[in-house]
């Protein structure tokens, strides 16, 4: 750390380009902001568990709070993108949900959770095209059993919204 970083003083030009560059270095090697401010593990699992907490009460502002903090501090855990969307999408803000659970769609290419929960916020925002198409990738995903659950709501809510369109 420098003098300046010690001091509270402010960066030299010098000092902020070196500091930007170890951090774009340690991004393109696979590191997370955690990383950067040594925050562990077990510290980003506590605060997802509080978080998890907070949504379980109904907390839903608090909880995305927290998770938008934890998905900062680690922007690789599928888990803190999905908590984060999954509160985002109770209390209506249904974008920055669409936000969230894309990047877990990207992260998890055969899971269909975070497809479903996309055509859920595309149906809140009256977007049924796009919703029908969410859900039928969704059905496609949910092949098997470990998602027989989400293939039979996907499937149910495919066909109310295709009859909505017609």
């Amino acid at each position: 750390m420098t003098a300046s970083q010690d001091t509270g003083a402010e960066l030299t030009p010098q000092e902020t380009a070196r500091m930007v560059d170890e951090l774009a270095a340690l991004w393109r090697s696979g590191g997370t902001l955690g990383q950067a401010m040594d925050i562990t593990d077990d510290e980003c699992e506590a605060l997802y568990a509080y978080g998890h907490a907070l949504y379980q009460q109904g907390k839903y502002a608090d909880a995305m709070k927290t998770f938008a903090q934890v998905t900062a501090y680690n922007h690789m855990d599928a888990r803190y993108q999905m908590a984060f969307g999954g509160a985002a999408q109770m209390l209506g803000r249904y974008e920055d949900a669409l936000r969230q659970y894309v990047i877990v769609t990207m992260m998890r290419l055969d899971d269909p959770a975070p497809v479903y929960h996309s055509a859920e916020c595309l149906l809140a925002l009256g977007r049924l095209p796009e919703a029908a198409e969410s859900l039928a990738m969704a059905i496609e995903l949910s092949r098997g059993e470990a998602h027989a659950a989400t293939r039979v709501r996907a499937s149910a809510m495919l066909q109310a919204v295709q009859a909505r369109m017609q």
